[in-house]
């Protein structure tokens, strides 16, 4: 596709005799949201690996704004613009909200994670952290230790940590697990106001999140794509009915 921002092309991976990914041809535009559903072993997370380049695949093409990824490091897709929420950095739980994010602006621009006292009020890592934590509304939190945070806000201090780096596409693996329906739909409405300046690709087993979200959804099946289209197209497809959907789900549409 010539207006992907991402593209796979004949993307494989196996474990043994097992196809996690099988000749897999994706395509993420710039500026949609686009989800990636499938049963538990359909492979989403072997993909996701290795987009974010943490699994290589066997064979197969990975394309970054025209350019051939397929065999850059993970830090290297990061300073391209590409971001898995959860890999940028782990969260330390004794350091605040806004130190956390100070540390991924660092880790975005290939810096070690010396982190001196003096960095602490350094405006180039404040600045951009102060608005990566704007855009997912942490911002008046950035003192808080990142301990009392709750599991919704520690998944949105994980997006804003994604966000700290000059970032077109975010990568995320079930942003809502573990979250209660407030959190969720809290984050449904962040991932929505992002949607205007970042591409994402998300992998999510809420169907009610995938549909309220997606601009356009691709389902996998066994390591392979079985179908990909719009929300409506997806819901209406009778090979995603039988293999994952289920028809009470397309009853109830």
């Amino acid at each position: 596709m010539n207006d992907a921002l991402l593209e796979t092309r004949a993307l494989s991976k196996s474990f043994g005799g097992i196809h996690a990914t099988e000749n897999v041809d994706l395509a993420v535009r710039e500026g949609e949201i686009h989800a990636v559903i499938g049963p538990n072993g359909a492979g989403k997370t072997t993909l996701i690996a290795q987009l974010a380049g943490m699994l290589r695949p066997d064979s197969g093409r990975i394309f970054f704004y025209g350019r051939d990824i397929t065999r850059l490091a993970p830090h290297a897709r990061a300073r391209l613009g590409m971001a898995r929420s959860f890999q940028i950095t782990s969260i330390f739980q004794d350091m605040s909200v806004l130190e956390n994010t100070m540390l991924a602006v660092q880790a975005h621009a290939g810096h070690s994670y010396r982190f001196w006292q003096k960095a602490r009020s350094d405006a180039r890592l404040t600045g951009p952290a102060m608005a990566a934590l704007e855009q997912v509304g942490l911002a008046a939190k950035a003192a808080m230790s990142a301990r009392k945070l709750s599991h919704g806000e520690h998944r949105q201090l994980e997006i804003a940590m994604a966000l700290a780096g000059d970032t077109k596409l975010l990568l995320l693996d079930e942003p809502m697990a573990g979250m209660g329906a407030e959190e969720s739909a809290l984050m449904v409405d962040l991932l929505n106001g992002l949607k205007a300046h970042k591409s994402i690709l998300l992998i999510e087993h809420d169907m009610d999140v995938v549909f309220a979200l997606a601009d356009r959804v691709t389902v996998m099946v066994s390591g392979k794509i079985i179908a990909s289209g719009t929300p409506e197209e997806i819901r209406a497809d009778e090979n995603v009915r039988r293999a994952y959907l289920g028809e009470a789900a397309v009853r109830d549409a």
